[in-house]
């Protein structure tokens, strides 16, 4: 089956004109390799797209994208989020790493409901298995009323709890100890651009000025 024509149309654009007017760097990639600073966690959301947000360029980030920007506990059977993380820091020597979530999140809704009961199965899904390890984070806001402001919290009590779950990665762990490595909690509003970032000191999330 071939490639959706839209598709086509749009690589060819790229290819003449991006590609095009950026040869030189994509030569230097190829013949060098990469070396990205910082390590973005980030949502597979369509919406969010953390290259544009950041206005970077091939090279500067290196993305793991997954459902909900989840990082789960370092004793679950989640190799690939794990590979990624330990491919970063090892390999790649990153030193920054971003986990950064949004608004209006499909997975968080869905955690959600299925925690809160709303959504009943018999059988449990891959989906289902995922986002357990959102359930802390739930467990902390499900007291909070109206049900609107429950999810919109759960948003940003899921980036702590990823943030939680990270630093306890061994090798993650240690860099902290050694003062070598920073972990970030950001919140992207889809609806107005806003970008916030997590205060540990004061557990609220501030927003980035851009001015």
């Amino acid at each position: 089956m071939p490639l959706p024509e839209f598709l086509i149309d749009k690589y060819k654009d790229w290819k003449k004109n991006t590609f095009s007017n950026n040869k030189n760097l994509y030569k230097n990639l190829a013949d060098n390799g990469q070396n990205p600073k910082v390590m973005i966690i980030s949502c597979c959301d369509s919406r969010v797209e953390a290259n544009s947000i950041f206005n970077s360029i091939p090279g500067d980030l290196f993305i793991h994208r997954n459902i909900s920007n989840l990082v789960p506990e370092h004793n679950t059977n989640n190799s690939e989020i794990i590979s990624s993380i330990e491919y970063a820091i090892t390999v790649l020597q990153i030193r920054q790493i971003i986990i950064l979530g949004h608004s209006d999140c499909g997975g968080i809704n869905y955690a959600y409901n299925k925690f809160s009961g709303k959504i009943i199965s018999k059988k449990k899904s891959h989906l289902d298995n995922w986002i357990q390890s959102i359930n802390p984070a739930y467990e902390k806001i499900k007291k909070i009323k109206p049900e609107l402001n429950c999810i919109k919290s759960l948003e940003k009590e899921s980036i702590v709890n990823s943030i939680t779950n990270l630093k306890n990665y061994k090798k993650v762990k240690k860099l902290i100890s050694e003062n070598k490595i920073q972990i970030h909690g950001l919140f992207f509003e889809i609806g107005s651009g806003n970008l916030l970032e997590y205060n540990d000191s004061n557990n609220v999330f501030e927003i980035v000025d851009y001015r």
